[in-house]
């Protein structure tokens, strides 16, 4: 039996031939960075996503390193941020030379805690980024409260979450910056690449020059800032236009197989996520959660049967690189606790009904 893959991008084969011919016009072309097919990328995903701009980036980690520089953030400045989340998250504000404050996360929801980081503000606070966990989108409104209480900016972390809503409004539309992710294993992709989204033209401003090593076009040589080399390609661009055309019935086929998923799996001692009911997740991943028992030998039966599985992130000040840098940080008890319990299982557009009866009885079994 063939591996039945945790995570895999979705071309079929129309799109295919589509995206050869687009990649051998732009090779003749020869413009193959920031030309005509990231303008109309960008362009489409922005009013697809209810924005009025958008910034096609290298990569969601340098999307959200050009946000924070478009905010201003600099040293000695404190970022909040979940601490279940992946390390992209912190490093920006590592980039900026400002300090990551780990904020705890919701334990039925997985998400940022709105109540924790209210006693985590202070006044170097400049930014706060929510993360919306496996496309799940965040309590936006007592978040925003909480911004505008505070006049702190929100950076939405949103490489998850390509068309999750929130009571009918996109994910990454909330905030003052929204980010999103094209690697290869995410709900849309482009082998690589990012999305930097807002409706501040100011900002939008500022983030074309911080991707561009400081300028806002190719040819020019006006450098305004000390920018990076973040550009997003042509090629990269062109598997992203046909990529936002394939994302309604992608989204589609993700929510069936979840809906399969969430009516089979009632297994005790296994829970996932909470979505709440105003939330429509893009489920960029289905995550349980292991109460009792140990949730590595549940995985490595489920490996041994060659059904991929993938852990669900580690608390990043745990991790060496952040204690190196951090030393001692103020625990984070419930993302711990979720550390050791939260796993992902297959989701993708192109599982089959066969694939998913496999996972789901095969997960039967491993927990009886």
């Amino acid at each position: 039996m063939k591996a039945i893959r945790l995570r895999r991008p979705y071309f079929p084969e129309n799109s295919i031939k589509k995206i050869q011919r687009d990649i051998g016009n732009a090779m003749r072309d020869g413009r193959l960075s920031l030309g005509e097919n990231v303008s109309k990328f960008e362009k489409k995903f922005a009013k697809f996503n209810g924005s009025k701009f958008g910034c096609g980036v290298s990569s969601a980690t340098a999307g959200l390193h050009v946000a924070l520089l478009s905010l201003g953030i600099k040293q000695n400045d404190e970022v909040i941020i979940p601490s279940k989340t992946f390390i992209s998250t912190a490093n920006a504000a590592i980039y900026c030379n400002a300090k990551p404050i780990f904020c705890d996360v919701q334990e039925d929801t997985f998400q940022i805690d709105p109540n924790h980081v209210k006693k985590l503000i202070t006044k170097k606070t400049k930014a706060i980024i929510p993360v919306h966990i496996a496309g799940n989108v965040c309590d936006m409104k007592e978040l925003l409260e909480i911004s505008n209480q505070n006049n702190i900016p929100i950076v939405e972390d949103a490489a998850h979450a390509h068309g999750a809503t929130y009571y009918g409004k996109k994910a990454g539309s909330f905030g003052r910056i929204g980010v999103f992710s094209f690697y290869p294993d995410k709900v849309m992709t482009s082998a690589d690449g990012g999305m930097i989204v807002t409706n501040d033209s100011e900002i939008y401003n500022k983030t074309l020059e911080f991707r561009n090593v400081g300028r806002k076009y190719l040819g020019q040589y006006d450098y305004n800032v000390i920018g990076y080399n973040y550009r997003m390609n042509e090629l990269q661009a062109i598997l992203l236009n046909e990529q936002l055309k394939l994302l309604p019935s992608m989204l589609k086929r993700r929510r069936e197989i979840a809906k399969i998923y969430d009516e089979q799996l009632n297994i005790k001692n296994l829970v996932r996520q909470k979505i709440q009911k105003f939330v429509k997740s893009s489920y960029y991943a289905y995550v349980l959660r292991l109460t009792k028992g140990d949730f590595k030998i549940l995985r490595m039966k489920l490996s041994k049967k060659r059904i991929e599985t993938s852990h669900m992130f580690t608390s990043v000040y745990k991790i060496k690189a952040y204690r190196d840098i951090l030393g001692d940080t103020p625990a984070c008890k419930v993302t711990e606790k979720l550390d050791d319990q939260t796993f992902t299982i297959p989701l993708h557009p192109g599982l089959t009904d066969n694939e998913i009866n496999i996972v789901i009885n095969e997960i039967k079994k491993s927990e009886k």
